[in-house]
């Protein structure tokens, strides 16, 4: 490891130490409300009653003054590879509470893939309340080609999904850029037919088995989704590195990539979404060790040194190009172990899926904890869900974190023994949506 290097995953060790976890408190664990299904043990994953709330509980995520900013500083040191300034996140908390702004209703329908294996697995839309299929497709046959489900995003109106595949043809040798891409398609509610979107082809690489990330613009014109490249100078799979931005008037593409990870890191994007406007994308940077593998570094499942992560967006009208600091504005860049970051619901606010507790022998954190917060001032905002492992159960694992279109309401995917479960979150409480067991490993894929 470099000097900045060693320097960054000693202030993490020392934030990571100074870590109460005695300010934790469980929130209730997976509640199934009416007409959803439950889970087949019929114990809640949290495993424990609801707890109190001490008073400033609601800044629990943030790391002390003096490690913030001795991470901010170390921070601070590897965005000086790429020449960018920074911003920082810091403030009081205003406690938990629900979101009561939320004005758009839950979303009436929801994607899901059902099939006995990855390959070939039906689309299905869904009814949130009943849980009638709505419309079914068939997963595309092409010969010589073998495809998986890659990302999956909604429309704002609701009535519109979109499926990304990672497609990799039949004795590809080193997945050559015409033997290896990214198929979209799109599906209505009035059809069931998987339609090929206009300029709905990318290149790709072979890659981690981490979940791709996909969403539609505010207003229903544009798709980003992240994309698999390889990584200069490394032997193994490529990462999920670019941002791609798809006009489905034009089939124009602007990509970005690149400028931000130091030689000595590998960079991961988990997720990218649009800000309420459409004009900005926010997403997670992840820089990762290159000694542990991507699918680790996603999770926070490695070495405490092996990760870090920035919260960033970036201006659409850029049109493509690097991704440097000095075009990307830092939203948040000190603070817990973060997995997960979507834009919204309102301006100026993030919703996160933080990692916290004593990190297990097999290297999983304990809790996870999905919160809304103010950029500017650090303000948690509400806690949406809390899911506290009980003695003896498995830590949350291969977690998924979506949202609407609006921002406003969350889907929230964790792994348990025997398969995933998927619910709609808010106010501490998980609603089950009636999902069959993934007909794939390693992570979820649903959208509404």
């Amino acid at each position: 490891m470099t000097r900045t290097e060693d320097r960054l995953a000693d202030a993490l060790r020392a934030s990571a130490a100074q870590v109460d976890d005695s300010r934790l408190h469980p929130l209730p664990g997976l509640v199934s409300g009416p007409g959803t299904a439950s889970r087949s043990n019929g114990r809640p994953p949290g495993g424990q009653p609801p707890g109190g709330r001490s008073p400033g509980e609601g800044r629990g995520w943030l790391v002390p003054a003096a490690a913030a900013v001795s991470v901010a500083l170390v921070i601070g040191l590897v965005l000086a590879l790429t020449g960018g300034p920074r911003h920082h996140a810091s403030g009081p908390s205003a406690g938990r509470g629900g979101n009561a702004s939320i004005t758009t209703p839950p979303p009436k329908y929801f994607m899901q893939l059902v099939g006995a294996s990855q390959v070939g697995a039906t689309v299905t839309i869904r009814s949130v309340t009943s849980h009638a299929v709505i419309t079914s497709a068939a997963a595309p046959r092409l010969a010589g080609w073998t495809l998986g489900p890659y990302a999956m995003a909604a429309a704002p109106d609701g009535r519109t999904f979109y499926i990304a595949y990672d497609a990799t043809a039949a004795g590809a040798v080193g997945n050559p850029p015409d033997r290896a891409q990214i198929w979209i398609y799109q599906l209505r509610i009035t059809d069931s037919r998987l339609v090929r979107v206009p300029g709905g082809v990318l290149t790709s690489v072979s890659y981690f088995g981490i979940r791709g990330s996909m969403a539609v613009s505010p207003d229903g014109t544009k798709l980003v989704l992240t994309q698999p490249t390889p990584v200069r100078g490394y032997q193994g799979p490529g990462s999920i590195d670019a941002i791609v931005v798809i006009d489905l008037r034009t089939r124009e593409h602007f990509t970005w990539q690149g400028g931000l990870a130091p030689a000595s890191l590998v960079l991961l994007i988990p997720d990218v979404s649009w800000t309420a406007d459409g004009r900005s994308l926010v997403f997670p940077a992840v820089f990762c060790d290159r000694a542990i593998g991507l699918n680790l570094c996603e999770e926070a499942s490695g070495p405490a040194n092996s990760r870090m992560q920035l919260i960033l967006s970036i201006p659409v009208a850029t049109g493509g190009g690097s991704l440097r600091i000095n075009r990307s504005k830092v939203l948040l860049s000190a603070g817990p172990v973060i997995t997960h970051a979507i834009a919204g619901p309102r301006p100026g606010e993030l919703t996160l899926v933080m990692l916290s507790g004593r990190k297990t022998t097999a290297g999983f954190w304990p809790v996870a904890t999905v919160q809304r917060v103010k950029v500017d001032s650090g303000i948690v905002l509400s806690t949406e869900y809390r899911l506290v492992t009980g003695r003896g159960e498995q830590p949350p694992r291969d977690i998924g974190l979506g949202a609407d279109p609006s921002g406003q309401h969350l889907l929230l995917t964790v792994g348990i023994q025997g398969g995933f479960v998927t619910g709609r979150i808010g106010d501490g409480k998980i609603r089950l949506l009636p999902l069959p067991r993934q007909p794939y490993s390693g992570y979820p894929i649903v959208a509404w």
